[in-house]
């Protein structure tokens, strides 16, 4: 040996010893620490993950690693001393060996202070050092091995043997050392915490833990959310959120403050990317060595060892490159992603509960200010550069983009946390590289090679920007598909009415296809971007090598297959950072949208602590983000009452004054701008301790609940709403029940109080959400009741029982209630306090005596309405008269209610909203048939396959065509070299050597040379552009079938859906089909065609691999079929487990999502019951589930990853190995195969990836195809005479209806018939089948027997969408479309401005100039804004008139008209069309008598020539009819004039009108002595 040589390893040694002695250490201070204080043994183990249980102590044992450990150790010191004995020594070798001796002690004493180690937790913290002890002695062995073995075993063969036992000795302790279990297994609330920090070093680092749930997969072939354990500390949502705020992170920058709560992992994370980068060059590096030895080998000559070793060496830094990089991207989602996506979703959650509640109160200065949630279109969007949108859109926006804030921004800032470090991991690889680059080529060759590269770099910008920008604008689309969908599918029932489904089918069809036009210049950018990552490594190579050919006058198989090779690592790098910024881009937007967020204003305490609630000259205003001027917002000012405690007080005024407002400052969600409110200070919830409630404590006399304007009911049964978190206290509970009027309600409902309801209460009409909202107040702990207009949603006698039996029944005895009216007169005999509001102020308050003497209570009665209307609305229910506190519509279920009144009280109630289903098991053939059919069908695929087969041949040809290339210099330089001179050490010697035998090839006639390099980098240059371009277009071919595909399964979904039957669509959540229309097709457009292509190229990939190794040895085909099938094995096992979790993803996500939608509709409502805390922890649950699900999606990710890596370096090594043992074979065929062989792992990895994500993505298709192929209506039939109905006669016959098949019929045998232009009142009791009778006409219930006709025509043989076209329906509750008040009356533009000016008038809507007598009531009326108060308009002279202006925008679901003008709006619709039929479901709820009167006006006036059907709620509506039909129980009970009606003696509409209490008034009517009063 040399001697610098045995010096260096000398040194090596000595250092290696060093760093052996450095980390015994901690096992020295171990043994002190335990001699000095005897630690008994644990029994119980306890941390911040969780608590074990005493079965898990039992199952935790660490003996069998630990005595391997410590047997391993005294072998390994045998051995080495055996040695000093055996080996012969050299000068240097004695002081080596002794050095290897002290090392093996040093091990030694560290595997005893391991073995005898109390503690599991510090037994496995020295295991690691005793690992990294042994791994760098073993390291040592190895390198001095490499020097001496060959001359060892020839001297002195046992030596050589005892070296080897002592090599295993030292993996055998470094194996067991890390066998040591961590802890025995933890559990949180009950549940197994994840087993990261459970398990031993070598289970945790090759993530083997999951292969118990894998198995569990594989068994049950479905994984639910039960069997996967549950985050632990460093990833729960709660303790993240509590690490967040141990931080202090006030005055700090959001991104900063993210990046110094997890310092940690990201250090690690850099520095893992930094090893990483240089090992990914390491098996290059090995090639290269092993091609140089190749290259100088004598044919025929036996390998020396050396070439063995460099094979070792080739598995050994594989198996190191790739688990550095596994390791690294189990970091980025273990430690990164998943804990600061749920920190950021926690933390956004806790602010939306303290959060103001702006509610857009500014709106009088609409333009002005920025609204609201500045979020929404703040700024930092490009979206929002200079677009005005209405304020109404506003609102919703800014709902939707404080979801969007977990949904994309958190989202989107936790990915890029993820991968940021491929940034400083790109600059690490490219100086790596270069480095390696300059060593092997020069810096000519490079600078040529790079700047191709360059001149690619700028098109490469360019797409990129262009790319990111048609994504922003891909997104815009989608954002406007979303608002059309969810529109559509919220005016369903409207839409099949009005029979507008093929225009509904129109307008989302348009905005779809801009969508596709968006995508497709999305994939056109996409494309180019492909293009020059597909060509940059190919030119690059290309010039690199030529001009290395052209200076050097040749090119060894070494220099061109590792550079190639280097170059493939490179280009990867260097085609991430483009799109790795626009991310960063993205990341950075969305944390300044959060930071915004979080430091938005909170809910203040506004209100002192006091005894009763009142208010001290008092000026409030609704919250607001911003300072702003008075003038510019509603306030109500100088106000002075106190509400009396224990007492009933009521706030009324005119629509539009302040009264929510009034309530919303006693819950403290106002502004106070002056002055004092007093509200007694409830206890915080943790003081309430709900859970031991009984009778003798219930009522806490601080505690307010809050009944909101528009009920907020959450997707839980009825009862659950009603408890509201409280325990079950039956008597109570049932007093509740029967005080709200609930009691014949949940009698109707099958499962009763375990009905589940849809989110906001969908299935409830608005009378039954009230009545639900009121019982969860009567029901709660509070002493302060605060009730928001709990009379205008329901029945006048309804309202009367809730009056009398719950607002001062015994459950409010004691209890203060506030109570916003407009029926003063209603409450007036129990009120003690009254409060009018009016002016921007108060008109008039005090106790309802003084008032009564003052007189002034006259004057606030006159202006609610007149005492003869009072009475008329509260006794005018006859058309309910048995008592029922159900609206009519609920048991005809004509409102989704298809919880029908059926026998069957099952035992477990069923659900409203049906389970999503999740399907199990692999994607089934027919939906992959259906895609590839409408992706372009067989010859389409069959030629994409071809093309796929093309591109992958050139790259195999290129790489062979340079192993000719190179095999020809090779034969040049061996036929004159045959001096076998050339030094072994490898280095710049060999180039020299390169030089020598070159001067004999120079020698020959220079021509035939310069021909041979254009010849050979002609064609090669030739065979990389063509592969470039095939490579480019082949994206371009997929991304064009993957168009077609989505525009055929989205026009069949459209088609489907709107014309599926309306029960379906009643019992399916909005959100889960407008799943299937945004999140499914996102996935189909914009990924599907990605994973096919990708997909598929992996696995030609993979196929290509294998083709190279044939021309080394058939064994390889063998070998890799071998290798393939344990890759099978462990890809089978993975998808078993990977299916399951990313549905689980996916079903886990959307609760996340709902709760916070929820949540934030109701934050009033929570905060106002003290229940933010029970929310927050509820949320934390929810974003654990959604959390568990991804980690463990990720866990299996890199179960798999590294299985694949090990497979892979197995590939490699068996191709080198079979590479020495062929004696014939060439540097350059080596070259070849082993360039190949390098990619099995990746290939392999890639693939099975790619096809798990096709798999994953097909499950999109898989929804989208299950929804496509539902039934739908009868879409046949005969088309009607054009003018068809011409008189509007109606006959009916024998008719039977149900609801369902297996459901009892509603209508049995029903027959009557209706003349021409005859105005009939349809009545009877509740659920007498009056809303089943216009259902059936308009033939959303088909008739089981019997028929209808209409002038005479069989309607069940006509075409559906003729029908609905045809009549003319006005339902119970109107649906407005957004838009305009055009939009509206006249979606599809078929009649002149004028026309629907009139129909205005006609309605009240609009006033005539000539007609000035409702001028004034009516415009009010109609300016007026509902409930939130903003109608600042009160204050300002004169209001407009939003209908004066038919450009006027509505907002969704005409949310910014009141419910009277709604109504009055729908009926203006209605008479556009002119029909000849119209039916009129008379609604009961918000309109106020004046509204009312002018209903019945128009209707009166404007009907004159069409057949009139109305289905009455009150009996003066339709007592001056042409004729009356009264129902019961599905059959005619009477038919006739309303006269000849009353003349029955004993007849149902006499005893109705009766009952009704306004007996005269309707004898009147029907004797035509006083007409209505209008």
């Amino acid at each position: 040996m040399p001697i610098d040589a045995s010096n260096s390893m000398l040194n090596a040694i000595g250092a290696g010893t060093a760093l052996i002695a450095l980390c015994s250490a901690p096992a020295l201070s171990s043994i002190v620490t335990r001699l000095s204080k005897r630690d008994a043994k644990q029994d119980t183990y306890e941390d911040g993950d969780g608590k074990a249980t005493l079965e898990s102590i039992k199952a935790y044992s660490a003996k069998l690693p630990k005595s391997l450990a410590l047997t391993s150790a005294a072998a390994g010191l045998a051995m080495s001393i055996a040695l000093l004995g055996v080996s012969p020594h050299t000068e240097g070798r004695l002081l080596t060996d002794s050095l290897g001796t002290g090392a093996w002690a040093l091990l030694l004493f560290q595997a005893a202070a391991v073995a005898s180690s109390r503690s599991s937790v510090q037994a496995y913290r020295l295991g690691i050092y005793t690992f990294f002890s042994a791994i760098v002695l073993g390291g040592i062995l190895l390198a001095q091995g490499t020097e001496t073995a060959e001359r060892l075993l020839k001297s002195a063969p046992a030596a050589f043997a005892l070296g080897v036992v002592e090599l295993v000795c030292s993996v055998s302790l470094a194996i067991s050392a890390l066998c040591i279990p961590r802890r025995p297994d933890v559990f949180y609330q009950g549940e197994l915490v994840d087993r990261m920090y459970t398990v031993s070093a070598f289970s945790r680092f090759t993530w083997s833990w999951p292969s118990g749930l894998l198995n569990l997969a594989s068994k049950k072939k479905d994984l639910d959310l039960a069997d996967l354990t549950r985050p632990d500390q460093y990833t729960r949502a709660a303790a993240v959120s509590a690490d967040w705020k141990k931080l202090k992170t006030s005055g700090r920058r959001l991104w900063l403050s993210l990046v110094l709560a997890h310092k940690k992992p990201l250090a690690l994370q850099w520095l893992a990317t930094l090893a990483a980068s240089v090992l990914n060059f390491a098996p290059q590096w090995v090639i290269l060595q092993l091609l140089r030895f190749l290259e100088t080998r004598e044919p025929g000559k036996k390998q020396d060892i050396e070439a063995w070793m460099w094979v070792v060496w080739l598995g050994i830094v594989i198996i190191a490159q790739s688990w550095v990089e596994s390791y690294v991207w189990w970091l980025a989602y273990s430690e990164l992603q998943i804990p600061i996506r749920a920190q950021l979703s926690a933390l956004i959650f806790e602010k939306s509960m303290r959060r103001k509640d702006v509610k857009g109160g500014e709106r009088s200065k609409t333009k002005t200010s920025q609204e609201g949630d500045a979020e929404a279109a703040g700024p930092t969007t490009p979206s929002a550069a200079g677009v005005e949108e209405d304020d109404s859109e506003k609102l919703k926006k800014s709902k939707q983009s404080t979801v969007n804030l977990i949904g994309v921004d958190g989202k989107r800032v936790s990915d890029f946390c993820a991968y940021q470090n491929l940034l400083p991991g790109s600059l690490f690889k490219l100086v790596v590289s270069l480095v390696f680059l300059v060593d092997l080529l020069g810096w000519k060759p490079l600078l040529a090679g790079f700047s191709a590269m360059l001149a690619i770099m700028p098109v490469n910008i360019y797409f990129s920007k262009r790319y990111s920008d048609s994504q922003d604008r891909l997104m815009k689309v989608r954002d406007a598909k979303m608002e059309v969908v969810t529109e559509a599918l919220q005016g369903i029932r409207q839409i099949k009415f009005s029979a507008l489904e093929p225009e509904w089918e129109k307008k989302i069809g348009d905005v779809r296809e801009r969508e596709l036009s968006a995508v497709w210049s999305v994939f056109m950018n996409d494309t180019m971007l492909l293009a020059c990552w597909v060509t940059s490594p190919i030119l690059l190579s290309a010039i690199s090598l030529a001009v290395y050919a052209a200076l050097t006058g040749s090119l060894a198989p070494s220099v061109a297959f590792v550079s190639l090779g280097v170059f493939k690592g490179l280009e990867m790098t260097l085609s991430i950072v483009p799109e790795l910024t626009t991310d960063l881009l993205d990341a950075w937007v969305s944390i300044k949208r959060i930071e915004q967020y979080l430091n938005s204003p909170e809910v203040e305490t506004i209100s002192k602590d006091a005894d009763e609630v009142s208010f001290d000259n008092t000026s409030i205003a609704w919250p607001s983000d911003e300072e702003m001027d008075e003038s510019e917002r509603f306030v109500l000012r100088n106000i002075n009452i106190t509400f009396p405690k224990g007492e009933l007080s009521v706030i009324s005024g005119k629509t539009g004054t302040g009264k929510s407002l009034m309530l919303a400052a006693i819950l403290g969600e106002v502004d106070v701008l002056g002055g004092t409110i007093y509200v007694p200070r409830a206890p915080p919830l943790s003081e309430r301790h709900d859970s031991k409630a009984n009778k003798g404590n219930w009522i806490i006399p601080e505690a307010i609940a809050y009944v909101a304007q528009i009920p907020w009911i959450e997707n839980a049964s009825i009862k659950e709403n009603i408890l509201f978190g409280l325990p079950y206290d039956e008597e109570r509970y049932n007093k509740t029940v029967a005080t709200c009027a609930l009691k014949k309600d949940l009698e109707m409902l099958d499962d009763g109080e375990n009905t589940e309801i849809g989110a906001n209460g969908i299935n409830l009409s608005g009378g039954q959400k009230w009545r639900v909202t009121l019982a969860r107040a009567i029901y709660s702990r509070a002493g302060i009741l605060v009730l928001d207009d709990i009379f205008s949603a329901v029945d006048a006698h309804v309202g009367r029982h809730i009056f009398e039996k719950c607002l001062n029944g015994e459950l409010a005895v004691g209890r203060t209630r506030i109570l916003v009216t407009h029926h003063v007169a209603l409450c007036e005999p129990k009120t003690k306090y009254l409060v009018e509001l009016g002016d921007g102020g108060v008109l008039h308050a005090g106790l309802l005596s003084e008032l009564r003497e003052e007189g002034t209570l006259q004057k606030i009665k006159s202006h609610e309405q007149t005492a003869e209307e009072v009475e008329a609305d509260e006794l005018a229910t006859a058309a309910n008269s048995d008592g029922s506190s159900v609206e009519e519509r609920e048991q005809d279920g004509v409102d989704g209610n298809t919880l029908k009144k059926v026998t069957s009280k099952a035992p477990v109630a069923r659900k409203f909203v049906e389970e999503e289903t999740r399907e199990q098991g692999h994607v089934k053939k027919h939906v992959y048939s259906t895609y590839l059919k409408d992706s372009g069908g067989f010859f389409f695929w069959i030629f994409a396959l071809f093309v796929f087969l093309v591109v992958q041949g050139l790259n195999v040809g290129r790489s062979w065509w340079l192993k000719i290339w190179t095999g020809n210099y090779q034969e040049q330089a061996v036929h004159s070299q045959r001096i076998p001179n050339i030094p072994s050490v490898y280095g710049y010697s060999y180039a020299d050597g390169v030089r020598q035998t070159s001067i004999h090839a120079m020698s020959a006639p220079a021509v035939g040379f310069q021909g041979t390099l254009v010849y050979y980098l002609g064609i090669y240059v030739a065979l990389a552009v063509i592969s470039s371009i095939i490579g480019t277009l082949k994206y371009l071919y997929i991304y064009f079938g993957s168009i077609r595909a989505s525009r055929k399964l989205f026009a069949k979904l459209n088609f489907t859906i709107l014309r599926t039957p309306i029960r379906w669509l009643d019992t399916v959540p909005v959100g889960r089909i407008l799943n299937r229309y945004t999140a499914d097709f996102n996935t189909i457009d914009s990924q599907l065609a990605n994973s096919v292509s990708f997909g598929a190229n992996s696995f030609l990939g993979l196929m290509a691999v294998i083709v190279a190794g044939l021309f080394v040895s058939p064994l390889i085909v063998l070998l890799a079929v071998i290798l393939l099938l344990i890759c099978l094995y462990y890809a089978i096992r993975y998808l078993n487990g990977a299916r399951p979790v990313k549905r689980l993803e996916s079903t886990t996500k959307s609760p996340v999502f709902e709760q916070f939608g929820s949540a934030l509709t109701g934050v009033t409502t929570i905060r106002g019951f003290g229940k933010a805390q029970v929310y927050v922890e509820r949320m934390y649950r929810k974003i654990d589930d959604y959390s568990t699900a991804t980690w463990h999606l990720w866990l299996f990710n890199r179960w798999m990853g590294w299985r694949m890596s090990l497979v892979g370096s197995f590939f490699s090594s068996f191709v080198s190995i079979l590479i020495l043992l062929t004696p014939g074979i060439d540097s350059a065929l080596a070259g070849f195969a082993l360039a190949f062989a390098l990619e099995f792992s990746s290939s392999v990895m890639w693939t099975i990836r790619l096809y798990a994500n096709v798999e994953l993505n097909m499950n999109a298709a898989e929804r989208i195809i299950e929804y496509t192929e539902l039934p739908t209506e009868a879409l046949g039939g005969e088309s009607p005479p054009a003018a068809w109905p011409t008189e509007g006669r109606i006959e009916v016959n024998d008719l039977v209806v149900a609801y369902a098949p297996d459901l009892p019929p509603v209508l049995k045998g029903l027959t009557f018939s209706i003349n021409r232009n005859e105005r009939i009142g349809v009545v009877g009791r509740t659920g007498a089948g009056k809303s089943s009778l216009t259902l059936a006409l308009f033939r959303f219930l088909a008739a089981r027997s019997g028929s209808i006709h209409v002038d005479g025509l069989d309607i069940s043989k006509i075409k559906l969408h003729d029908l609905r076209s045809r009549l003319a329906i006005i339902p119970q509750d109107p649906v407005l479309f957004s838009g305009t008040i055009r939009s509206n009356l006249d979606p599809f533009n078929h009649h002149t401005d004028a026309e629907l000016r009139d129909c205005l008038e006609r309605v009240h809507l609009v006033t005539n100039p000539s007609s000035s007598h409702t001028s004034t009531t009516t415009t009010a009326a109609a300016a007026a804004l509902p409930g939130d108060g903003s109608a600042a308009n009160s204050v300002a002279p004169k209001n407009t008139n939003p209908f004066a202006d038919l450009s006027s925008p509505v907002s969704e679901g005409g949310l910014n008209l009141s419910q009277g003008q709604r109504q009055l709006l729908c009926l203006a619709r209605a008479i556009v069309s002119r029909p000849k039929v119209m039916v009129l479901d008379e609604a009961t709820s918000a309109v106020d008598m004046h509204t009312d009167a002018l209903i019945q006006r128009s209707i009166r006036e404007e009907f004159g020539d069409a057949t009139l059907l109305v289905i009455a709620h009150r009996l003066s509506t339709i007592a001056d009819f042409d004729r009356v039909l009264v129902l019961s129980d599905g059959r005619v009970a009477e038919f006739g004039t309303p006269r000849e009606l009353w003349e029955i003696p004993g007849g149902m509409f006499r005893a109705m009108c009766e009952e009704s209490g306004e007996r005269e008034r309707l004898r009147g009517i029907v004797f035509g002595e006083g007409k209505m009063d209008e």
